[in-house]
């Protein structure tokens, strides 16, 4: 019994520490409808690479009239299992769509 609650203990522990690892980079990224020029800037500030795809709508349209709905590579862990820096990261991609008249 001592070991079964021991264990589940040690489990308890490192899920939460693995949770906890991920809590900056996923606060920090700029998801949920933000602008999309906005996004960018902050991702590149932390020192990511930033490439953008343009889901839905025209590609013609300034930056700053598009809303982000995803990024996707923020995350990564090391062969120790120590998260990646950003310049370790390489390249994250900012998902956007962007209207079709030119204004949000």
């Amino acid at each position: 019994m001592k070991l079964y609650l021991a264990t589940a203990a040690a489990t308890f522990g490192i899920a939460t520490v693995a949770a906890l690892g991920f809590a900056g980079p996923a606060a920090a990224a700029p998801t949920g409808g933000r602008d999309a020029a906005d996004a960018v800037s902050e991702l590149r500030d932390q020192g990511y690479a930033v490439q953008v795809e343009v889901q839905d709508g025209p590609r013609d349209v300034p930056l700053s009239e598009c809303t982000v709905n995803d990024v996707n590579g923020l995350r990564g862990d090391d062969p120790s299992g120590q998260p990646l820096t950003p310049a370790q990261l390489g390249t994250v991609y900012v998902v956007v769509e962007c209207p079709s008249n030119g204004s949000n």
